[in-house]
């Protein structure tokens, strides 16, 4: 009896926990899980990419770059890959060549050896200039076909439906034809039934030669079944993550897989060392206690059975119900879920994978929290004019007929990394500092600007007993240091001219602290800017929607008119443009920028 290799891609260090915790596993947690699953015998770990990057700049305050070195040197023996979101590489827009060519070098030289690679529009020539740059660096390139249905849930047969057989087969000869090592079927929502999965991968078997991975969400409930049948088709590799970061929005667990290939009937095998995953689940069970606070908890059920509907990614789901619980509209989520699905038909049926997901779940949710599409974000404006690529179906040119469209896309990405090197040259002169200014703009400026807050500078405690004579005498230091997320007090002796270091203790370091003094600084400055300004003499200009305010575009005395475009917010990271409702002179900006607001809060003062 003839047995197959499946290989198998743990999704823990980045796709697990994005999906459950909103991407908030800081190093301190990672730095405790990649040399135990360095060990298990995972064929890759799956470990940077997709929201991970933005996670750490825009919450945790950590450097992305620093975390995947960090991931190398403690996980040496297994291949790391990230997942990269084609032209928009893990940002929200299109970047330059350049860019591009950049970011996967540097990602590449970091440590990353499989390039997960995927366009949220499944437009092959969104990936052509990253999946050249991913062969220069001779890197494995995996294309990623991100699996969606149409209004029936199912993979249809009808040549007048938009996701058929032929859809994906097309699909992946042309990724065939683009140099592809391997090809990824991105199950992102939980959406390919066992049956469904059964026929695709037998198609795809019949056409393409190179291997297929399996990425799938538990969502629905579906994805161990359709796993197994996958498997049972010829599919050459799956993902899954260790039980205690499973199932429900994420992936499916590894333990139960392993059971499977066990029995004396099966004729399939894993590499995977049980022992270490049983010390991993111990480890993460202790470590999930910190992310609690962001874990989707708004139903019983383990599985949603209503995703075969609103189809919203396991990696987002999170993201959604943990800014909606922050702004106090967690009840509004039902109303979010059933405005999603009209979104994505008014916009052509698009897959629901970042950056397009967020597009439509943040669209969504302004539509429920003011009138439909009375705000439309500054990247959905530009997905209306084409900057994203061609959608699968068509838009609903009477709803957007009123849109003012963007510049084309390349306009908007002139700039060469030279003069965003120059522009925070008295910031840093870092490469991986500059890449990531030139990806999040004022988001990546700000964490340049408080990265220091990552690592306190290291202070020396000298005892008593300390000696200046190093011939003679003995010289006893203390030195604390904080190093990836946790603090060290390291004895420092001079013994005979012999220098005599030893570790004495070890605690976890809590940034925290800094970030949490700030906030509720803000808070009070906040309320007292409220108490100074009710005057009802003044008018305001008000976000229509809870955020964060990128930037203002005008000043103090500017005289300003009515529709005129005055600042713009960041809500659940799409930027909307507000405009003023009123005509008149600012007197006072309310809020700084980088200051988070709620709805309907004032941020301008006019007269």
């Amino acid at each position: 009896m003839t047995t197959k290799l499946i290989k198998v891609t743990d999704t823990t260090l980045r796709d697990a926990h994005q999906s459950l915790f909103a991407t908030r596993f800081n190093n301190s947690t990672i730095s405790k899980l990649a040399p135990v699953l360095d060990k298990v015998g995972y064929d890759v770990l799956e470990v940077w990419g997709g929201a991970t990057f933005d996670s750490c700049i825009r919450y945790l305050n950590e450097d992305p770059w620093d975390r995947l070195k960090m991931i190398k040197r403690l996980a040496p023996n297994t291949n790391l890959s990230m997942l990269i979101r084609g032209a928009n590489l893990v940002g929200y827009r299109h970047y330059s060549e350049e860019i591009i060519n950049e970011f996967v070098s540097v990602s590449a030289d970091f440590g990353i050896d499989i390039f997960r690679l995927f366009d949220a529009l499944n437009d092959p020539d969104n990936l052509v200039t990253a999946s050249k740059a991913i062969k220069n660096k001779n890197k494995h390139l995996q294309l990623a076909i991100c699996y969606s249905t149409g209004e029936s849930g199912k993979l249809e047969t009808k040549s007048t439906e938009i996701y058929t057989l032929n859809y994906y087969i097309n699909l992946a000869k042309t990724f065939v034809s683009m140099g592809a090592d391997s090809l990824c079927i991105k199950d992102m929502a939980g959406l390919l039934s066992p049956y469904d999965a059964y026929m695709l991968i037998t198609e795809l078997k019949n056409n393409i030669s190179i291997p297929i991975q399996l990425h799938n969400h538990y969502t629905s409930g579906l994805a161990s079944m359709t796993q197994l049948k996958a498997i049972e088709a010829g599919v050459d590799g799956v993902d899954t993550c260790i039980s205690t970061v499973a199932q429900k929005t994420s992936q499916p667990a590894i333990e139960p897989l392993l059971k499977t290939f066990i029995s004396n009937n099966s004729t399939y095998k894993s590499n995977i060392d049980f022992e270490q995953i049983t010390k991993i689940e111990k480890i993460l069970e202790e470590e999930v206690k910190k992310y609690t606070s962001y874990s989707i908890n708004t139903k019983f059920s383990n599985i949603d059975s209503g995703v075969l509907i609103h189809q919203i990614p396991g990696g987002m789901i999170s993201n959604l119900t943990s800014q909606l619980n922050e702004n106090n509209n967690l009840n509004k989520l039902p109303q979010v879920l059933n405005e999603i699905p009209k979104v994505r038909k008014d916009l052509g049926m698009p897959p629901l994978v970042t950056p397009i997901s967020q597009m439509v779940g943040a669209q969504a949710v302004s539509n429920v929290m003011t009138k439909r599409y009375e705000n439309i974000s500054d990247q959905v404006i530009s997905y209306l004019s084409g900057n994203y690529g061609k959608p699968p179906g068509e838009i609903n040119k009477v709803q957007f007929k009123n849109i003012k469209k963007s510049a084309s896309k390349n306009n908007e990405n002139m700039k060469s990394l030279k003069i965003y090197s120059d522009e925070i040259k008295d910031i840093s002169h870092y490469h991986p500092d500059v890449l990531t200014y030139a990806l999040f703009d004022d988001t990546g400026k700000n964490f340049l600007l408080n990265k220091s807050n990552i690592y306190e500078k290291p202070g020396i405690e000298t005892s008593k007993s300390t000696s200046n004579n190093l011939d003679t005498g003995k010289q006893d230091n203390q030195l604390t240091i904080q190093f990836e997320n946790k603090e060290y007090t390291i004895s420092v002796n001079v013994e005979n001219k012999e220098l005599i270091a030893n570790i004495i203790k070890q605690s976890e370091f809590n940034y925290e602290q800094n970030i949490n003094k700030d906030n509720k600084t803000e808070k009070n400055a906040k309320s007292q800017i409220k108490q100074n300004n009710t005057l009802n003499k003044y008018k305001f200009i008000s976000s229509p929607m809870s955020g964060t305010v990128i930037k203002y575009l005008v000043k103090i005395n500017d005289k300003i008119k009515t529709n005129q475009e005055v600042a713009i917010i960041e809500s659940m990271k799409m930027e909307t443009t507000i405009k003023s409702d009123v005509d008149g002179t600012i007197l006072e900006i309310l809020i700084a920028p980088g200051g988070v607001i709620q709805a309907q809060e004032p941020i301008i003062k006019i007269n």
